[in-house]
């Protein structure tokens, strides 16, 4: 049946194999017994047995206790065995064909058949009820050699305990016996008696597969030593245990048994693979990672190793870079570490992975403690990188021998050079490392730069492990760590003084690894030599070569060790110490970006942002002269303490060396300004032989600065605040300045400024007035009125206000209509003009709160409106009116037509009709033709009143009179106390004397009030104004003039101011007769204007 199963196997014929294999089914229960079989064993299917005494007779057994029995135990032991190794056989085939027969009743009988069997091979009695009493077992144990299958797949493969057939097993094989139990003396001696049996490789594997890895490596060192001499010597009898000799066999019997002991294979896939060839060599790792698996012990490792590693190259290697390395993470570096390394494990590490995983613990360290990534690359990384080759090897084996079958060999020395381009990509993981850590962690990484000087500085640990790497390569390989140097100086992101210190550190670093000079100490430099050769050096720099991804790129030349690349970091990272100290703190890839590749605008913002921050404190004149210094150097990397130097010179390489170095000045100007540094800004840029900047610039940027403060201000009063700022701007360069129109400007703003302080003005939406208001407002002339509708009797402060306009009017901010309307008139023109304006809205304001005497007093006595020489319309179109004659007419008429909320019949109401005609009469001289309609109604509206008024005073007064006369004559007595009656003739003289005063003034009244007027009549009142003037009261001042002295000039006008008084001569001259004096003047060139005419050349 075996046969029959492996023919068809080997035919790959199914039909066959499923037809031995259903022979098998029924055979295997015929051939062991189980007692759950029954009394009897199962008949065999081809004899045709029908009772148990056949089955009996045939078996030659009859009884069956115990399981196990088989159909041939009575007849000997060896064919037996024949017959349990063939079940044994087609179990194991059929498993690897896909059915596992050892876990079904096939397993378990030959399980039963080994056990039962065995016992009386090791030298059980044979029970009285087993075939008679006796068995033959031939030739003992050596004849029941057939084991090995069954218990490897029941015991070793599925852990089911079988005692029996373990010590049958172990007793076959004296060897593996000697080697299970650890009896290493015992099997030195065997070894040494059967040399030709027990070659090398056999008892390599034997110790390999059976010793137990917990055997302490000092009990077998002394057998292995003699192994690899090839001498093996019995030891001492005292140790040795007795071993029974078997039989001799032949080579194939030999062979057949090695093969049923299932020895490991010495070799394992990886090893081949890295080109390992030595037995010894091979057996040592491969017993060195069962120790591993078994009991994780690399100190018992390395002690197993340690005495043969200069046995091979492979072993050394191996050691060094797996041993040595666990062994230091393990239990030296990392002890209190829990998740701990297998051998396994690290042996599958490989590329930039393994860098990171090895060096992981020394980062998190780090940044608690003092970081240890320099030790554990020394010290872990190193080794490891040291069978890089092997690994690298063990990779492209399978590539290299396809590649060998179609390809010539390499030639002598390509294989050395393939190990040393390993070895550099190894070098180049850890370097990103580097690069990786100086990002998250630069204190760590300026650290592991300095603390490790590169590829060849390795701890081997006392291993014989040359420097098998070249000069010329180890330099090769340190020159890509230097330039992880440079780089982990531009990739950082810190800017604090203790960074600084370690990139320096790392720079000297650098540079003694790349045989330059040092540079000088931190503090030293600034007062470097001239950068001249850096020149050249910056214009192959581009951006690209900053980015993370490119700063190890060997063609990048800003972080190639060379000699200009250490210069220029070096002006860099002086730099960055600068903008420190500056209170702008930069790191060092940032500077290096600003002084290669920014341009001007963004080198500018730079510059601002760094004199805004400086940590100087107000008024600090020794701080900011160092400060300046520094400025100047970081734009052109050459600037000494001693001198200005020459700004004409605009090539520079400084970080602002796109800045003009005027443009450098003018920012330094506005940050001594800013800082109140007065006394130094005049004495720097106003009082050298050589001026730092023209003198124009300096004007306009201390005025800059100076608005730029005023602008800035919330409170005008020139005492506090950005507005004081600007006048001590202003007085401190006053004198150099003497002529200046811009300071004379800037003075007057101040002083305008400052009055309006002391008013409270608010602007729309409740928002502050603050003097930017002044200069972003089109007509600053409003923010007066609007002090005067804010802050009650203001207009009382009449020449203050006016002090005001004026001043806006020598700053330059006059009304925006002036400028444009009239722009020839000087200064002192716009100043009356803004005079005229101010004191009109004081007017307004006064008319507003009702303080009518006050702006009549105004109009009269301070707004002084000129009258023209020739009141005639003809002569005034519409539109040529000037700015004056508006301002007046229109003020003339808003106080005429003015009233108070109730008229009494008094002389103030009198007074007052009296005072608002003279108003409107004024406005009707002065207003355009446009106009005159709406002021003539108001005019005839208040004579309509003070006509009322008067009719009512005079028949008042009549009724007091006739009152008095009544009571003379009836009482004929005084009203007076003590006085005595008038006689008959003095109350009949009085009659006589009020008679004809009532009928005269009767007869004026009909005759001139209730007369109607008509233009003729007009025009002849007007003829006669025409001579005099068109107030009652200028004839009476003509007068007294001319009493006075000689007329005035023809060419002052005649303002309101010498026309008080309402009476000539004695007698009261009608207001409506100033209608007609006003009206006469558009007589004169036709009556078409009354009833609404074009103008003459209007059309």
């Amino acid at each position: 049946m075996e046969a029959a199963q492996g023919i068809a196997v080997f035919l790959n014929d199914a039909t066959s194999y499923d037809k031995a294999m259903s022979k098998f089914a029924t055979r295997a229960p015929a051939y062991v017994y189980l007692t759950s079989d029954g009394s009897c064993p199962t008949a065999p299917p081809a004899n045709g047995f029908t009772s148990c005494s056949q089955v009996e007779s045939f078996w030659g057994q009859y009884s069956f206790p115990e399981n196990g029995i088989a159909q041939e135990t009575c007849r000997d032991f060896e064919h037996t065995g024949y017959g349990i190794s063939s079940m044994s056989h087609i179990a194991e085939t059929s498993k690897i064909q896909g059915t596992d027969l050892w876990t079904t009743d096939v397993g378990t009988r030959i399980r039963y058949a080994l056990g039962f069997h065995s016992q009386f091979e090791e030298g059980a009695s044979v029970p009285s009820w087993l075939c008679g009493g006796s068995v033959d077992l031939k030739n003992g144990k050596s004849s029941f050699q057939i084991t090995e299958v069954g218990y490897n797949a029941l015991n070793g493969r599925l852990g089911i305990p079988m005692a029996n057939t373990g010590r049958l097993t172990m007793d076959n094989r004296p060897a593996v016996r000697l080697a299970s139990s650890a009896e290493v003396a015992s099997l030195h001696e065997l070894i040494a008696r059967e040399p030709e049996t027990l070659q090398l490789e056999l008892i390599l594997r034997i110790l390999l597969t059976y010793l137990p890895e917990s055997t302490e490596p000092n009990v077998y060192l002394d057998l292995l030593h003699q192994l690899a001499r090839g001498a093996v010597h019995a030891p001492p009898p005292s140790s040795i245990r007795p071993v029974q000799p078997g039989k001799d066999l032949s080579d194939d019997d030999a062979r057949h048994q090695v093969r049923q002991l299932h020895l490991l294979p010495l070799a394992e896939e990886q090893d081949l693979q890295a080109g390992c060839t030595d037995i010894l060599s091979l057996f040592l790792v491969h017993r060195a990672r069962k120790i591993d698996a078994e009991t994780g012990s690399i100190p018992e490792i390395e002690e197993l190793l340690k005495p043969f590693v200069d046995h091979d190259p492979y072993l050394r290697s191996w050691t060094v870079s797996n041993i040595l390395p666990l062994r230091r993470l393990n239990y030296e570096y990392y002890p209190q570490d829990e998740d701990l390394y297998t051998l396994d494990g690290f042996e599958r590490l490989d590329g930039r992975p393994a860098i990171d995983s090895l060096l992981s613990r020394s980062a998190l360290v780090g940044v608690a403690e003092t970081i240890q990534s320099a030790r554990d690359i020394r010290g872990i990384v190193g080794p490891w990188i040291y069978g890089e080759s092997r690994r690298k090897r063990r990779k492209t084996h399978h590539d290299r021998r396809r590649s060998s079958l179609t390809s010539p060999r390499p030639a002598a020395g390509q294989g050395a050079k393939l190990e040393e381009g390993e070895s550099r990509s190894s070098w180049s993981d850890v370097n990103d490392w580097i690069l990786e850590l100086g990002l998250r962690h630069f204190a760590g990484a300026a650290e592991t730069l300095e603390r490790w000087d590169g590829p060849g500085d390795v701890d081997y640990d006392g291993y014989s492990v040359g420097n098998d790497l070249s000069s010329d390569i180890l330099r090769e390989l340190t020159r890509p760590y230097a330039q992880a140097g440079l780089a982990v100086l531009y990739a950082s992101s810190e800017t604090s003084s203790t960074a600084f210190d370690q990139a320096y550190v790392v720079l000297r670093k650098v540079a003694r690894l790349s045989n330059f000079e040092e540079p000088p100490p931190l503090d030293e430099l600034q007062t470097s030599s001239e950068p001249h050769t850096l020149k050249e050096y910056l214009g192959h720099l581009s951006e690209v070569h900053l980015l993370h991804n490119a700063l190890l790129r060997p063609e990048n030349p800003m972080t190639t060790p060379i000699q200009a690349s250490l210069s220029f970091a070096r002006f860099i990272l002086s730099s960055c110490v600068l903008f420190l100290k500056l209170g702008n703190p930069k790191r060092c890839g940032a500077v290096a970006e600003l002084a290669a590749f920014a341009s001007c605008e963004k080198q500018m913002d730079e510059l601002r942002k760094t004199l805004q921050k400086a940590p100087v404190k107000t008024r600090d004149e020794s701080s900011w002269t160092v400060v300046r210094h520094q400025i100047l150097w970081l734009r052109d990397w050459q600037y000494q303490a001693s001198g200005i130097g020459n700004h004409d010179r605009e090539e520079c390489l400084g970080v602002f060396r796109n800045v003009k170095r005027v443009d450098v000045e003018v920012e330094l100007l506005r940050a001594l300004l800013r800082a109140s540094c007065y006394n130094l800004a005049v004495h720097t840029y106003c009082m050298q032989d050589e001026h730092p900047l023209p003198v124009e610039t300096i004007e306009k940027t201390v005025l800059s600065v100076a608005m730029s403060f005023y602008d800035g201000a919330s409170n005008g009063n020139r005492t506090r605040g950005g507005v004081r700022k600007t006048s001590e701007i202003l007085s401190a360069f006053q004198s150099h300045f003497p002529e200046s129109k811009l300071f004379s400007e800037a003075n007057a703003l101040l002083a305008a400024t400052h009055s309006m302080s002391f008013y409270s003005l608010t602007l729309q939406h409740g928002v502050p007035f603050q003097p930017v208001n002044i200069r972003a407002s089109k007509d600053p002339m409003l923010l007066i009125g609007k002090i005067l509708e804010q802050n009650p009797r203001s207009y009382t402060k009449l020449d203050d206000l006016i002090e005001i306009g004026q001043n806006l009017v020598r700053a330059g901010l006059g009304p925006a209509r002036v400028s444009m309307e009239l722009p020839h008139r000087d200064q002192n023109q716009q100043m009356s003009e803004s005079s005229r304006r101010v004191t009109s809205m004081a007017i307004e304001a006064a008319l507003s709160e009702g303080d009518f005497d006050t702006a009549y007093s105004y109009i009269v006595n301070r707004l002084s409106p000129t009258i023209p020489n020739s009141p005639s319309p003809s002569s005034q179109t519409v539109g040529s009116t000037n700015v004056e004659d508006d301002i007046s007419w229109r003020v003339a008429y808003l106080a005429g037509r003015s009233s108070p909320s109730k008229l009494r019949p008094s002389p103030p109401s009198l007074r007052r009709l009296e005072q608002r005609l003279e108003l409107l009469s004024l406005s009707l001289l002065l207003a355009p033709p446009s106009h005159l309609p709406e002021i003539l109604h108001v005019w005839r509206t208040v004579e309509a009143n003070l006509t009322a008024l008067l009719a009512r005073e005079s028949a008042e007064e009549d009724r007091w009179n006739t009152k008095g006369d009544r009571r003379s004559n009836a009482t004929n007595t005084t009203t007076l106390p003590g006085g005595f009656a008038p006689s008959t003739a003095e109350v009949d003289r009085a009659a006589n004397l009020s008679r004809p005063r009532r009928q005269s003034r009767a007869t004026a009244a009909a005759a001139n009030e209730d007369a109607p007027m008509g233009l003729f009549d007009v025009a002849r009142g007007a003829a006669k104004a025409l001579q005099k003037s068109a107030f009652p009261l200028r004839a009476a001042g003509a007068a007294a003039a001319a009493a006075a002295g000689p007329p005035p000039s023809e060419g002052r006008p005649r303002s309101v101011a010498s026309d008080s008084g309402s009476e000539t001569k004695g007698e009261r001259v009608r207001k409506r007769d100033l209608v007609a004096n006003a009206v006469t003047g558009g007589l004169a060139s036709g009556i078409g204007w009354v009833i609404g005419a074009p103008a003459p050349g209007k059309g």
